[in-house]
């Protein structure tokens, strides 16, 4: 087995973001520090950082509902509040996935699963994620169907919304690939300040009446719907 992939069944992250873990040297397999062409077998010792890792036997899977002023990240250099100051310490070993800007909220997932985080993050399988979005102005026809069509966000990016819908209060905003604050920069883009940010819907799994800062274990039902997508994404 390849070692990215080994490292994601451990729970610590996608398998692309384990990879940041071999390139720095924080990992051993049998004694010598592994590069990333490195293969595992049943019977190697595995170590991160000096400390031994397994594959986990059963995997955790949870929703959570971020609140605003968090941010997803183990540990900020400026003392600022992360998601995890909001789940208790044994849960502190799973990942987030679906990362949220310190200002938005919403549904986030933790699990330690590592498959799973790498298929629904892929931007090739283009998993849907939906956001309840207010702004400051209503959006025109015209900015709607620019979102749609694509907007230049700095000089050579093209970014779009894969559905927009306008209700009640602001917009229903649909994404296949969720980069870094994309709603926020497609809407500044088209002179629009965001007021408020919500993910609603992340796989088809939605967030439901969840109070914010709390969180669930995902039902059998819900990881269905989350599966079709858990492929194995390129090496």
């Amino acid at each position: 087995m390849r070692l990215n992939r080994y490292l994601a069944l451990c729970g610590l992250g996608s398998r692309r973001a384990v990879e940041d873990l071999i390139r720095f040297g924080r990992v051993q397999v049998n004694g010598t520090k592994a590069g990333l062409a490195t293969d595992v077998g049943d019977t190697d010792r595995v170590e991160v950082d000096g400390k031994p890792v397994r594959p986990e036997e059963k995997h955790t899977y949870l929703l959570f509902n971020k609140p605003a002023g968090y941010l997803c990240s183990r540990g900020d250099t400026h003392g600022r509040s992360t998601v995890y100051d909001l789940l208790p310490s044994e849960l502190h070993r799973l990942h987030y996935v679906g990362r949220l800007d310190k200002n938005s909220r919403g549904l986030l997932f933790f699990t330690s699963d590592g498959e799973l985080t790498a298929s629904l993050t892929h931007p090739s399988h283009g998993v849907l994620r939906v956001y309840e979005v207010e702004t400051e102005y209503r959006l025109t026809d015209q900015d709607m169907e620019l979102l749609l069509e694509g907007v230049e966000v700095e000089d050579g990016v093209v970014l779009k919304c894969a559905a927009v819908r306008e209700t009640a209060r602001g917009y229903e905003i649909g994404l296949r690939e969720g980069k870094k604050r994309e709603i926020r920069r497609l809407l500044y883009a088209l002179n629009h300040r965001v007021v408020d940010l919500k993910r609603v819907e992340f796989g088809g799994v939605e967030l439901g009446d969840l109070p914010e800062g709390e969180f669930r274990e995902l039902s059998p039902e819900e990881l269905k719907r989350l599966r079709p997508a858990s492929t194995p994404s390129p090496e």
